[in-house]
């Protein structure tokens, strides 16, 4: 939603500021022109201010996931970012999740391999997780996957979905920046966008969409198959009133969940 109110900030100056111009350069304004010489400059100044805000106000809490991970997805609040990793000789994904609300939710990834150049997809299967995060809360996610040697030590795209749900309401926000806010459900469907797509053929027009992608490189020396089915462990790493964490992410299985 912030970055939509910018692009709207961004929008209304680009038509504003030059309207402003034109028609306080009218030395013999009619009543028309009398009026837009007195509401553009005050909606440019308006909308200048309101990006101003948008773009500086302060987080109530701290953007953990984002002095760890530098970008992140979002979707509804349910903040995330994805990486792999190899612990032991096992090729795991890792989640870093952090709200944006002083209200719980229940975050789902998902990620599966995206279409190559001959439309293929890499021979892994689609990855999803659940995931309860506090309010406001920082953790990680940690989740083991079987990896094709093949595909060992090669980069990779995968397609991203995500969804959300709030029990008890969304509540207050508490941190401001959105990252990259994603469109496709878990089901990797965006039924915004081809909503859009359809209304763009009506129009003559021609509108793609397809779901945020990730590259991510891939570990080696890993197991190509699991005999036991994936452990998913869950950390939370701060929590809502806790004190600013410092030094490096502690390892998730100290503090984690099972599942």
């Amino acid at each position: 939603m912030q970055e939509f109110l910018k692009l709207s900030c961004v929008t209304v100056l680009l038509f504003a500021v030059p309207g402003a111009f034109v028609v306080c350069t009218d030395n013999r304004p009619d009543p028309t022109t009398a009026v837009l010489q007195c509401a553009l400059p005050a909606v440019s100044v308006a909308a200048f201010v309101a990006l101003l805000w948008l773009q500086f106000r302060r987080d109530r809490v701290p953007d953990l996931l984002r002095q760890f991970t530098g970008g992140f997805f979002n979707r509804d609040g349910f903040c995330f970012a994805v990486a792999p990793i190899a612990v032991d000789g096992i090729c795991y994904i890792e989640a870093y999740f952090q709200g944006q609300r002083d209200a719980p939710c229940i975050g789902q990834i998902a990620l599966r391999p995206s279409k190559g150049f001959f439309l293929t997809r890499a021979d892994i299967d689609i990855i999803g997780v659940t995931i309860p995060c506090e309010p406001a809360a920082f953790g990680i996610c940690r989740f083991a996957m079987p990896l094709p040697i093949e595909l060992q030590g090669t980069t990779q795209s995968f397609d991203v979905g995500a969804s959300v749900e709030y029990s008890s309401g969304k509540g207050r926000r508490l941190r401001f920046h959105d990252g990259l806010s994603l469109r496709t459900n878990t089901e990797f469907k965006d039924p915004t966008g081809k909503a859009i797509a359809i209304a763009g053929a009506f129009t003559g027009q021609i509108v793609l969409y397809s779901p945020a992608t990730v590259k991510m490189t891939l570990p080696t020396g890993v197991a190509d198959h699991l005999d036991e089915p994936s452990v998913v462990e869950i950390g939370t790493l701060w929590r809502l009133g806790d004190p600013h964490p410092t030094g490096q992410v502690v390892d998730p299985a100290g503090a984690a969940d099972s599942r």
